[in-house]
């Protein structure tokens, strides 16, 4: 079992051609909503790759009986979730351009109950900390630390550790993920090298985009290709693909190598798609196009 915690949320995805100026505006195409949430995301993609997942998330008013709570539930993501019965569940309005670097404006809503909750035990193998509250996370980090491998990925809620809360859940962190923009943000806050990342970590995982990721622990740096994609749409939802190929492999048990390259091809079914989980794939198809690209995975 892999436990999601964090967001889950309707996402507004749209493609521009530059982002505006201040005090100017955009076009923007029709909008559309799509399932979200890092978290959600992440348990999603675990699930279609043949492992347990669990959602660990705080939800609005409507999202009882919505048909996102629906599809979760005929997928079989056990769901853990606090509803609010006054603030609506989260919403991302994301804008993409054409250069793939992207801002997001999100509606926190019931997100602020975070702070309301005790952190619960998990009984899960792995218990994977997605965007959310910082000091929620902190929290969960704290209490399952050495009854599960904690893997930490702050992602674009970076912002939001102050510098003694990132240090401090490093401290309680088996794997971290981040992209390349934010390792060199999280380098700046802690005045960190690598190696000093690696003095807390098990493994540093920090994606490059179409430049594939690398894969840092304190013996060795292990490189790992981009997986082509058939055609680039929309990259959005492509770091919480990879991963939960990443974490579903290690939970597996495969090397850390092979953890990348399914981390990779996972991602890069997303980036076909608009919406985070429109295209995720099923284990076979990634073995599938894995041994396409010329690696060979065993069942």
């Amino acid at each position: 079992m892999i436990t999601c915690i964090g967001h889950t949320a309707l996402d507004y995805i749209f493609n521009v051609e530059k982002f505006p100026e201040p005090n100017t505006s955009v076009q923007i195409p029709s909008a559309k909503l799509y399932f979200g949430g890092a978290a959600a995301n992440t348990a999603v993609g675990v699930k279609k790759l043949g492992v347990d997942s669990e959602l660990f998330s705080c939800v609005g008013y409507d999202f009882r009986n919505s048909k996102y709570e629906k599809y979760l539930k005929n997928l079989g993501v056990k769901l853990n979730l606090y509803y609010s019965e006054e603030e609506e569940t989260p919403k991302a309005w994301i804008f993409t351009d054409k250069e793939n670097n992207q801002i997001t404006f999100f509606l926190w809503g019931a997100a602020k109950h975070y702070r309301e909750i005790e952190a619960p035990t998990f009984n899960s193998k792995i218990v994977h900390l997605a965007t959310g509250d910082p000091k929620f996370n902190l929290q969960c980090a704290k209490k399952n630390y050495k009854k599960s491998l904690i893997s930490f990925d702050p992602g674009q809620d970076l912002p939001l550790y102050s510098r003694e809360d990132l240090k401090d859940i490093l401290n309680y962190a088996n794997f971290l993920f981040m992209n390349r923009h934010e390792f060199e943000r999280a380098k700046k806050l802690l005045n960190y090298e690598l190696e000093d990342f690696l003095n807390h970590l098990d493994l540093l995982v920090v994606t490059f985009g179409s430049k594939g990721s690398k894969i840092f622990t304190k013996n060795e740096i292990i490189e790992i290709p981009a997986i082509k994609p058939r055609k680039v749409t929309d990259p959005t939802g492509a770091g919480d693909a990879y991963r939960a190929g990443f974490l579903s492999s290690y939970i597996k048990g495969y090397d850390l190598k092979t953890c990348g390259l399914v981390g990779s091809a996972v991602a890069s079914f997303v980036v076909e798609e608009k919406g985070c989980q429109s295209n995720l794939p099923s284990w076979e198809e990634v073995l599938e196009r894995l041994r396409l690209e010329g690696f060979k995975v065993e069942l």
